[in-house]
């Protein structure tokens, strides 16, 4: 993905790279740790801007409770105050099934010029063997696997497919991708509650108080239009 050195004029500057984070969730709903974590990654690697995806047609779980439009408009909601965030629709309005690799390839034939920061859990790391065309996705990104304090990712816990990429892959000063277009995948600690979409369904359901979880306009919304209020919460 690099392109090749050539001699330039010696008061000539390589253009900075435009990096860009994405975050694909379900969204079901976005609560304040969907939130926080996307702006505390953008900012601690210095990200252009960072897009949040809702699924539109999930592959490996269940259908989502509310539907991909109700799904953007909370998410439109809980980032109107921070420029830093941006709602992409790409997955959401489309039929298609929703894997990432075919949303990473859109965003890069739209913006070939940007350098793609994919966003993952933990959990979703450590079955990553399991996304469709998963080590092409590696190349095409560079993949920012997002822990918690006290919870290091422990390299003998990978699959051995993917335990042999990262120990290609692995950059541990995150700091240094600036000028690296693609292809490392590296740690950021995020420092938020350990919230859940399945437990803000249930305080939903329950009654439960949603101040410290959600932004007050998609509380909001879910009361004005009855969201989360049936069906199981699993």
């Amino acid at each position: 993905m690099c392109a090749a050195e050539a001699s330039t004029p010696a008061n000539s500057s390589t253009p900075a790279l435009r990096r860009i984070g994405v975050l694909g969730s379900m969204f079901d709903p976005i609560h304040l740790g969907h939130s926080s974590a996307a702006t505390y990654v953008g900012k601690t690697l210095g990200l252009e801007r960072v897009l949040l995806v809702p699924c539109g047609n999930p592959v490996h779980r269940d259908h989502p409770f509310a539907s991909a439009s109700e799904r953007c408009a909370m998410v439109a909601l809980a980032i109107s105050g921070e420029p830093l965030l941006q709602l992409d629709r790409r997955e959401a309005a489309s039929s298609a099934p929703s894997w990432m690799v075919d949303t990473i390839t859109s965003l890069q034939r739209e913006q070939p010029e940007a350098s793609w920061y994919l966003m993952v859990g933990i959990d979703a790391f450590l079955a990553f063997t399991g996304w469709k065309q998963w080590q092409q996705l590696l190349d095409q990104v560079n993949l920012v696997v997002m822990t918690r304090p006290g919870y290091a990712l422990d390299p003998d816990q990978l699959p051995p497919e993917l335990r042999q990429e990262w120990q290609r892959r692995h950059e541990p000063d995150y700091t240094r991708l600036t000028a690296r277009k693609s292809g490392a995948i590296t740690v950021v600690d995020v420092l938020t509650d350990n919230l859940s979409s399945t437990k803000v369904r249930e305080l939903i359901k329950t009654g439960g108080g949603l101040g410290s979880i959600l932004h007050p306009a998609v509380a909001a919304h879910i009361r004005a239009h009855c969201l989360y209020l049936s069906g199981d919460t699993d």
